[in-house]
């Protein structure tokens, strides 16, 4: 009888454990189907629906970041971090996929999603990760051959589909003839293809850090003392309720998208500030992955996921923008404005910088949060203009 008591109690506790995922899946639901209060988010019924539904998608997050975690240990590096990676950014990529084709043809949808996913994941989440680390050491270790490896591709990415663009003579703005398009489209797909491959099997090791014994044992002590120890549960199991999870996430992210601008216009505020507030709603699961990681020492796991999530954004929406863009026969205006550029080179220099000797601190952290201060007060300052 002891025995079957235990295996209710432990049935039951995980039914609870995992009740923000159900919660959320229903909030979703009510979202996509139009069963949510109605009238100005700023005020009554309206403004507590936009706190449910914010509430939702953190508890999601948090339950996402753990089966993430649960499956990392499973399976190990790379593998574990790639299934959080590809999981968010395809559900992401779907996100991105919806709001184009509600936006009533904003040529400009894609390309300010994408920039604003980069900036955020590139300096808010790496300069948090690297104080987060740099809390209790003055630095960090990891394997610099993973940022050898992430950062030329997704420069080259970057340049390619955000900035070249805006310099080629095919048409006037940031737009692309229809050949460049394509090249763009499927070279994008081809080489993110070609470096899973690599790092999956090749380059295996490029990805993986081995601490010294006594690094490892403080690392396990410190997870223990957090209570990050996770019980062994099925792969499967947590691969699922992973991407339950996140789909929680994007369906009450999309619902959230249109009461944000509504209360962003009432407000006078730019609606590109909008844009970052969602996407980095969509980032929390790996956001708080790769902070989780920092703060327990294991800073090699926090690069592959900021990293390796950087890349997939653009390697995985830029096909899907330019297949959206045949079956719609709307193009989108890809190439950024000259200060958004000058942001973006300065970023990836820097990140160069800081990563390239393996070694991290709080104090490279500080100039990737001014980065991301820079981009706000950019949007701010272009917003005033406008008006």
């Amino acid at each position: 009888m002891t025995a079957m008591h235990a295996i209710r109690r432990i049935h039951w506790t995980t039914l609870l454990r995992e009740l923000p995922i159900v919660i959320g899946l229903i909030t979703g639901v009510a979202v996509i189907a139009h069963w949510s209060p109605s009238g100005d988010p700023s005020t009554g019924a309206g403004l507590r629906w936009s706190l449910w539904l914010v509430a939702c998608i953190l508890t999601c997050s948090f339950r996402a970041m753990a089966h993430a975690d649960a499956l990392a240990e499973r399976l190990g590096e790379p593998v574990g971090t790639l299934i959080l990676t590809i999981s968010a950014i395809t559900i992401e990529v779907a996100a991105v996929c919806a709001v184009m084709l509600g936006s009533g043809g904003d040529p400009t949808v894609a390309r300010d999603t994408m920039f604003a996913v980069i900036m955020l994941i590139m300096n808010l989440l790496t300069g948090l990760a690297m104080i987060c680390g740099g809390w209790r050491r003055a630095e960090q270790d990891f394997n610099a051959q993973s940022a050898k490896a992430y950062l030329p591709l997704l420069i080259t990415l970057c340049m390619i589909t955000l900035v070249l663009p805006r310099f080629t003579r095919s048409a006037e703005g940031g737009w692309m003839s229809e050949p460049m398009e394509i090249f763009v489209g499927g070279g994008s797909l081809a080489v993110y293809a070609a470096f899973l491959w690599m790092q999956t099997t090749r380059h295996r090791e490029f990805f993986a850090f081995h601490r010294t014994s006594e690094r490892a044992q403080e690392a396990v002590l410190e997870a223990h003392e957090a209570g990050e120890v996770h019980v062994h549960t099925p792969a499967a199991r947590s691969a699922t309720l992973l991407v339950l999870a996140l789909l929680a996430v994007v369906l009450i992210a999309e619902g959230l998208a249109g009461r944000v601008s509504t209360l962003l216009h009432t407000l006078h505020i730019p609606r590109e500030i909008g844009g970052v507030f969602i996407a980095a709603l969509v980032l929390a699961p790996e956001g708080l992955a790769a902070l989780r990681a920092a703060a327990r020492q294991d800073m090699q796991r926090s690069v592959n996921v900021l990293l390796g999530s950087a890349l997939a954004t653009i390697g995985l929406t830029v096909p899907a923008v330019i297949a959206i863009r045949f079956l719609t026969a709307n193009s989108p205006e890809l190439g950024l404005t000259p200060p958004y550029i000058v942001l973006l080179v300065t970023t990836f220099l820097v990140t160069a910088i800081n990563m390239s000797r393996g070694k991290v601190n709080a104090m490279g952290g500080l100039v990737h949060l001014l980065l991301f201060l820079a981009w706000i007060a950019t949007i701010l300052d272009e917003g005033s203009v406008k008006r």
